[in-house]
């Protein structure tokens, strides 16, 4: 032990436990507890660790664990929980079986456990001999005479049991029974003994209980069941007696056999026995039971009758002997029997039957023949047992066991012999030190146990002797004698005297001496003293012990040597010595720990005393800020040099950074004083520490702060000031003077002003607009929306796609980088008045009558209102078919109600009927078309009646079908009557199939009227005129059936009736206007009827068809009218937003029937067509939810009854919106030490909402791999975290939208741990020379390259011509356009498109970022830039036009760095090519410099209407199908700047447009453009916009590039190839004319 430290070498689990340290002075004593917890691994041993036990026996398993510490210990039987009653535990450590069984058998594991750890052990229980068990046994039955029976038993145990079998009680042998009996036992491989009884032929005798018994010499076990043989009952006569012992209970089992049984009774001398008290028939009555056994009474035979079922009786005789078991008298020893005297234990059997049979045991053993004791027989029934000399080894228990035939009993007796004290342990002198623990035994035995007492001599004397009760109240007598004394003192010395004595004998007594030994020792081992530097000290040092005692003085562990400031002097006391040091004149360098050391003989010890010289303190140390909130910081410091006094508090003081820091008398200083302890501080580090909060500070605020110490002296001196600013805390002001104004029916701009400057809490970030409807809860977030803007001067914002004439509550929040300020007041507006968005619901219609039906209808759903619902239009038209083909189109018919009646209706007409609404500003949407037809009334008349002569008798009546039939047509019927006769008309009824009727029976030349009306389940109409005629034998030429206007559809079959009637037979023909028609493949005459097979728009006009005989003849016409689709509508593009586009149509020609609807077909570029259904009413048609800043395609189509119109002119518009714009980067960035923090919902989207974003990040100035932190990320907040502090990082950002996407790279670092920025890193200036920067080796490289790839396309046209010379196929093949114009017009179409873009090489650079347009493009200047692709043309290229197409050749100039300043040009003119797609053929990562085939030349002045884009551009990018990319020049950037913006990728779309479906479909034609040309040609429709963005091999090859249908002829590809070669002699002579005036393009 060391000062106020304990130390413990070696640990050890008896170590565990609770310690107490005592600290005492003069004034008291303190006590501290301290809990000492020993880790040890703990181990576990069980014993015994193999216990073999008996059936029956006891075991017992102790487990024994080491380690600490032990959480608790369980037992397992052979790996399961102990099972509930199975064992109990002693103790937690012991284990006890009360009788081992078989189910006890197994590994028992002690299982310990700790916090950490956890040990086990296992030991085997075996059973020895066991008692036992049935495993296997027979069950009771019923068989018929005659057949083999086996009885089987089997049992466990050991030693292996032996079985016994019984017949009725009584043993059962085979040699008793016969041969027919055969009993026999084996063991199986487990162990088990079986054993078996086999019956050979079963009879009726062999019947009864049988009994199989399983013994050993641990016991035994039985079972029994019945055997029951079928036939008349028999009882076998049994010849031994059954015995009984008195007093105990009997059964006598009838033996009979017989099956089935009615009864068993009993009789004893001739009178029936029934159950009594003593008496009991059990099993039905074949097992008389008799209680307590009466020898007298019971003795002696009995009858047992069996009756069977069928009245026949058998019985026998069964005889009962009974004995008495011995009796014995109690048995006891003398009192008092000492050792040394003689003694006798007598035995004696008062009753019982003889022989009787006695034996002893000592201790339940028989008794060894060392002890020398006799057992002598007196009679047959008295035994004695014989002391010569008694000891203390006779002691135990003696027990007499008396048997006979009948049982077997026993009595015990105790045996204690007394003895006198003798000594165990004799008591001896002993000394201690003081202090130490005393221990002094005195141990003695004898029987009883002897008494121990110990006594103290008065006065420390050896006389005298007191008991220790009296006089010492510290010594303690244990349970063994032992006198021990916890600390012995001086005061403890002296004569004890100790006795043993148990009343026999003179007892044992003996003195000893102790004497106690005093080290020196003090009355305090610690104390503090105090003195104010530069007094006088005194240190004392009072030692107590034995003499002599030596003393030495040292000073913090060195020894003092007196001087002139020091001096020891030492005085002799009654209880030691007092030494005393004295110093004068004290210092600072006196404080320290003294040590005052003494010894004597006995030991040694030392006094600890602390001086302290006590001065004012030092200023605090090590003050740091540890914490800073937004209104408060948290001090940390280092307690300081105490002055040796102890700190009683600290002053802080602190103001703002608005004034000189030396200037602390300022007003605005503000004196914290924080107590030196208490709860306004906490501490760590055992108090090293010390923290105190300054609060009720201002956020984003700089504060200076210093402190100071104060002790019970006086203060120390200031520290030196920190500078600190608090943190941002969220506003605490609204936005101010928020508005809102309406733009359009969905749209609002809300405006506000920032907060005012004193409520910012920090630097404003931007502001979160809430909007939500008018009175709904704001922190419903379901029905609230909110959006943010960055910056403090965006005070507006655009809402978008309200609810139209909705009145919205407007709330705006600032934020900053902490969170959101309080909301403003809410602001409320209407939004402007629109269309509903919904149709009117549950629209029904019901008929009312014949012309007039019912509508009914609910209005839209509140929400889709868009305005003040003013009315509804209900929109109806009869559905077309043939009898409605003419009628007009629709009606409207407008009504304020949610009901109206529809008069003047055709009469049984399907009507269509659609409803909208209708608000101040236009009509809503249309509803879904119900139908409803008008009721049924009285047909028209039928439109025409013919009457003609067939024979003399016979008239054919023939008329046309009603032109307004009002119903379902049910007959016709015929009137006829004579000419001015008065009879009644007769009438003939006919079904509709029929339209003529042959009236017989009629008056030659009789003249007859006829008339015809049609019939509807309404009634009878109207009757047709009435017509004349007469039945005449020489009838002209009559034509039945009627002229007619007929409207056919196209491509239809067509049938016209010519009916001709005469007599004789008339001829007929037919004329197709005034020519005769004859049959064809287009026309047929079969039976007078005209067949058209296809009818085509020529075959429209009129036929006709004659009759002529002898008599007369006559004419019908037809009038047919081919019914076409419609022509196709006129489309064009009404208005663009950023979503929508708006389309208008006008409508076509009807082709001869009413247009039912339109089909307007539209996709984005590159994407697939889409297609929407339109009512013919509409003719504008608006296309929302479109993609922002996305070309799209559109063509419409009409449809009628016929079909389908040709589809219009493809129109092609685009969206408003652009690519993402380039951020500004204090908007999107924040930083800390660590982590970067993009605000991405703040970048700028150019109109079109943002899909996504790529961000990438690596170390600036580093050659590693881009770390991509997101490829999809979300238009939100994203955390780049795991960052270096005070670190430059180059940061990619790649923003999409549906317009396009913009890369843009940043240059940010990282702040230091402590927030500094750190200084712009310097980039070296250094600049490594590539290859494709040497023009003496670029020059040469290109210049071959390009004369390879003309030579090579000189060659591909040379052989191409020839094959266009040698195949004629291509002039005559299929897919030839029908015509030369035809084919013209596709040609212009394809050239049209072609020309939709151009190519240029880059203008002089021009001032104020301004790209100047000439008209005149051939007199515009340009100077040669890096890598720039030109058009070398033949001709002026002022003269271009589509139709005469001049072929050129691109060539491009190599690169060159003129940016070596580290400035780069801010205003580039871009160039928008299309990237080329790396072929087999590209080189090692660079892109081709020359294109390898011929070009477009492309109209210049469209080229400069696009205005110029001023940017950083690494690559420049087209929607030109054939645009080779060019090599992207490198840049270097301003090194100057921390966040820079490095490239802007800019994707744009084509403008292609989709051809008509007709042109789709026809088949490409091969002409004089190679195979590759054309499968790339053919793809162009089909190609993803992934695909067509990289497609740079498609080559428009002259001249059939321009249309796929066109077809070449020789000259035409003699002029290629003559333009070809004149194309390349003069480039060949330009580039002699370069080499020898040393020209080189830069």
């Amino acid at each position: 032990m060391q000062n106020e430290a304990l130390h413990i070498r070696g640990a050890r689990p008896e170590d565990a436990g609770r310690w107490e340290c005592r600290v005492n002075n003069a004034f008291g004593e303190q006590r501290v507890h301290a809990s000492l917890q020993v880790t040890a691994p703990l181990a576990v041993h069980v014993t015994p660790h193999l216990l073999v036990v008996n059936s029956g026996e006891p075991a017992t398993f102790n487990c024994s664990v080491s380690g600490s510490p032990v959480a608790g210990v369980e037992w397992l039987h052979n790996a399961e929980p102990l099972a509930a009653g199975r064992a109990r535990l002693l103790s937690p450590l012991a284990l006890h079986v009360g009788a081992a069984t078989r189910a006890h058998r197994g590994v028992y594991q002690c299982v310990a456990r700790g916090d950490d750890d956890s040990a086990q052990a296992g030991a085997e229980l075996r059973l020895g001999d066991t008692v036992p068990e049935l495993q296997w046994t027979f069950v009771e039955q019923a068989l018929s005479p005659g057949p083999p029976v086996s009885l089987r038993c089997s049992a466990a145990g050991s030693p292996p049991p032996q079985f016994t079998w019984y017949l009725d009680g009584r043993p059962l042998t085979a040699a008793r029974l016969g041969h027919r009996y055969t009993i026999g036992q084996y063991v199986d491989q487990a162990g088990d003994v079986i054993s078996h009884v086999n019956i050979s032929s079963v009879r009726i005798q062999d019947g009864g209980l049988y009994t199989c018994k399983a013994s050993n010499s641990m016991g035994a076990v039985s079972y029994e069941a019945r055997l029951n043989i079928y036939g008349p009952p028999y009882v076998r006569q049994v010849g031994e007696p059954v015995r009984a012992v008195a007093a105990a209970d009997a059964t006598l089992r009838c033996p009979y056999a017989g099956h089935p049984v009615s009864g068993v009774s009993w009789e004893r001398r001739g009178a029936p026995l029934t159950a009594d008290l003593r008496h009991e028939l059990r099993d039905g009555g074949a097992a008389l039971h008799i209680l307590r056994v009466d020898p007298a009474a019971d003795a002696g035979a009995y009858v047992c009758k069996v009756r069977g079922a069928a009245g026949e009786v058998a019985s026998g005789e069964l005889l009962l002997a009974v004995t008495s078991p011995p009796v014995l008298e109690p048995i006891f020893f003398p009192a008092n029997i000492q050792e040394g005297a003689r003694a006798q234990l007598s035995c004696t059997v008062s009753s019982g039957d003889l022989p009787i049979r006695f034996s002893w045991l000592k201790d339940s053993a028989p008794i060894p023949k060392s002890l020398q004791v006799s057992e002598k027989e007196v009679s047959e029934f008295i035994s004695l047992l014989v002391f010569s000399k008694v000891s203390s080894q006779h002691s135990g228990t003696y027990t007499c066991v008396v048997s006979n035939n009948a049982a077997s009993t026993n009595h015990s007796a105790q045996l204690q012999v007394k003895v006198a004290p003798q000594w165990l342990m004799e008591p001896r002198d002993t000394s201690v030190l003081a202090g130490n623990r005393l221990s002094v035994h005195c141990q003695a035995h004898g029987f009883p146990q002897p008494a121990v007492t110990w006594l103290r001599g008065h006065d420390g004397k050896a006389f005298d002797f007191q008991p220790l009760d009296n006089l010492m109240s510290g010594a303690v007598v244990m349970a063994n004698g032992t006198l021990s004394i916890p600390s012995a003192s001086s005061d403890d010395e002296g004569f004890y005297l100790c006795q043993a004595d148990n009343g026999i004998g003179a007892g044992l007594s003996k003195a000893v001496q102790i004497s106690v030994n005093e080290p020196v020792r003090f009355d305090v081992m610690e104390k503090n003293v105090a003195a104010r530097r530069g007094e006088e000290v005194a240190l004392k040092c009072d030692i107590r012990g034995d003499h002599p005692i030596k003393v030495d003085w040292l000073y913090n562990g060195q020894r003092i040597h007196p001087n002139y400031r020091t001096s020891v002097a030492d005085v002799k006391t009654d209880t030691g010595l007092q030494s005393q040091l004295v110093i004068s004149q004290s210092d600072r360098q006196d404080s320290g720990l003294y040590t005052c050391q003494a010894g004597n003989m006995f030991g040694h010890g030392e006094l600890l005393i602390n001086l302290a010289i006590q001065e004012p303190p030092d200023p605090p140390l090590d003050v740091e800020v540890t914490e800073v909130n937004s209104r408060s910081i948290r001090l940390s410091w280092q307690p300081p040099f105490d002055g040796h006094s102890a700190l009683t508090s600290y002053l802080i003081q602190y103001k703002r950074g608005t004034s000189l820091i030396s200037d602390w008398q300022h007003s605005g200083t503000v004196n914290i004083s924080v107590p030196a302890s208490g709860t306004d501080f906490t501490s760590k580090k055992s108090d090293s520490i010390k923290t105190a909060v300054i609060s009720d500070l201002h956020p984003a605020t700089t504060y200076h702060i210093r402190m100071l110490a104060m002790n019970t002296i006086e203060a120390s001196i200031f520290t030196e000031p920190l500078i600190v600013k608090t943190q941002e805390e969220a506003p605490v002001g609204p936005p101010q003077d928020v508005r809102a104004e309406t733009i359009g029916p969905d749209e609002l701009l809300i405006t506000w002003k920032p907060p005012l400057p004193d409520t910012w809490n920090g630097e404003i970030v931007g502001y979160t607009v809430h909007w939500s409807l008018h009175g709904a809860s704001f922190s419903d977030s379901n029905n609230t929306n909110t959006s943010s803007v960055r910056g403090l001067q965006n005070t507006e914002i655009r809402l978008k796609q309200l609810k139209k004439f909705t009145k919205y509550d407007i709330y705006v929040q600032a934020f900053n980088s902490v969170g959101h300020g309080p909301k403003s007041s809410p602001f409320t507006v209407t939004t402007q008045e629109g269309v509903p968005e919904a149709a009117p619901q549950n629209v029904t219609c019901s008929p009312l009558s014949s012309k007039s039906v019912k509508v009914k209808w609910l209005p839209p759903p509140t929400q889709y209102h868009g305005g003040v619902i003013q009315g509804y239009k209900v929109i109806y038209r009869p559905v077309i078919t043939d009898s409605t083909l003419q009628i007009a189109g629709s009606e409207v018919k407008r009504t304020a109600s949610l009901e109206t009646y529809l008069h003047g209706l055709l009469k049984f007409t399907n009507y269509s009927v659609r409803l909208l609404a209708y608000t101040n500003v236009g009509d809503g949407v249309l509803s879904t078309a119900v139908f409803c037809i008008t009721e049924q009334d009285v047909p028209g008349p039928p439109a025409a009646i013919k009457a003609h002569s067939l024979t003399s008798d016979s008239i054919l009546v023939s008329w046309l079908p009603p032109e307004h039939p009002n119903g379902v047509l049910t007959q016709y019927t015929i009137y006829y009557s004579e000419k001015h006769g008065a009879q009644k008309p007769v009438r003939h009824q006919i079904g509709v199939t029929s339209n003529t009727h042959e009236v017989r029976g009629l008056k030659e030349l009789q003249q007859y009227e006829f008339w015809v009306t049609a019939s509807t389940t309404a009634g009878e109409g109207d009757s047709t005129r009435p017509v004349l005629q007469a039945p005449n034998s020489r009838a002209p030429a009559r034509i039945a059936s009627f002229s007619q206007v007929l409207h056919q559809a196209l491509k239809s079959r067509l049938t016209l009736p010519c009916m001709a009637v005469g007599n004789p037979t008339p001829s007929v023909h037919w004329f197709y206007g005034n020519n005769p028609v004859r049959s064809n493949s287009v026309y047929s005459i079969s039976q007078d009827l005209l067949h058209i097979a296809k009818l085509e728009k020529r075959n429209g006009g009129n036929y006709s068809c004659t009759a002529k005989n002898l008599f007369g003849e006559d004419r019908i016409t037809y009038h047919i009218i081919v019914l076409t689709a419609p022509e196709p509508p006129y489309l064009e593009v009404l208005h663009s937003d950023y979503d929508s586009l708006e389309l208008r149509w006008t409508s076509p020609r009807d082709g001869g029937t009413p247009v039912l609807g339109y089909t307007l077909n539209y996709k984005k570029d590159h994407g697939t067509w889409q297609e929407v259904q339109m009512d013919v009413e509409k003719n504008s048609h608006k296309l929302n939810d479109i993609d922002c800043g996305a070309t799209y395609h559109a063509y419409i189509t009409a449809w009628n009854r016929i079909g389908n119109s040709h589809p219009s002119a493809t129109v092609t518009a685009r969206t408003k919106g652009t690519e993402p714009q380039i951020p500004n980067s204090n908007e999107i960035l924040s930083r800390n030490a660590t982590s970067l923090y993009l605000h991405l919902p703040s970048w700028p989207d150019g109109g079109c909402p943002m899909l996504y974003f790529v961000i990438e990040y690596r170390v600036l100035g580093s050659a590693s791999e881009w770390i991509l932190v997101d490829n999809n990320a979300a238009s939100k907040n994203v955390l780049i975290g795991d960052l270096q502090p005070g670190t430059w990082y180059q940061l990619r950002i790649t923003a999409h939208n549906n317009a396009g996407s913009v890369r843009v790279n940043f240059k940010i670092a990282t702040t230091t741990i402590t927030g500094a920025t750190v200084s712009p890193i310097q980039e070296s200036q250094t600049h490594t020379v590539h290859f494709y920067e040497d023009v003496y080796i670029i020059v040469p490289s290109v210049c071959s390259a390009i004369l390879l790839l003309c030579a090579a396309s000189l060659a591909y046209i040379t052989a191409h011509k020839r094959h266009c010379q040698e195949n004629p196929e291509f002039k005559t093949g299929q897919g030839a356009p029908e015509s030369p114009n035809s084919c013209k017009a596709a040609a212009e179409m394809d050239n049209k498109r072609n020309f939709q873009q151009i190519y240029s090489s880059s203008p002089t650079k021009m001032d104020d970022c301004q790209a100047v347009s000439h008209p005149d493009t051939s007199s515009e200047h340009y100077e040669m830039s890096p890598y720039a692709t030109f058009a070398v043309s033949s001709d002026s290229p002022k003269t271009m036009n589509a139709m005469i197409l001049d072929y050129t050749m691109q060539f491009k100039t190599f690169g060159h760095s003129e940016n070596d300043s580290g400035i780069q040009h801010e205003c580039v003119h871009q160039i928008n090519k299309k990237r080329q797609r790396k072929g087999p053929d590209a080189g090692s990562g660079h892109e081709s410099v020359l294109s390898s085939s011929l070009r477009r030349h492309i109209n210049m002045k469209q080229h400069h209407r696009k205005p110029s884009t001023c940017h950083n551009s690494e690559s420049d990018t087209s929607g030109s199908p054939s645009a080779v990319s060019s090599y992207r020049v490198p840049t270097k950037p301003a090194a100057s700047r921390s966040l820079e913006i490095y490239q802007l990728d800019s994707s744009t779309e084509s403008n292609e447009t989709s051809p008509l479906p007709q042109r789709r479909q026809m088949p490409l034609q091969p002409m004089c453009s190679s195979k590759t040309a054309l499968q790339m040609h053919t793809r162009r429709g089909s190609s993803s916009a992934e695909d067509e963005s990289s497609f740079s091999s498609y080559q428009l090859q002259p001249p059939c590039g321009f249309s796929d249908s066109r077809e070449l002829s020789e000259a035409e590809c003699d002029r290629d190839a003559s333009e070809l070669d004149k194309l390349l002699a003069r480039f060949h002579q330009q580039k002699r004319q370069e080499r020898l005036q040393h020209i080189i393009h830069v």
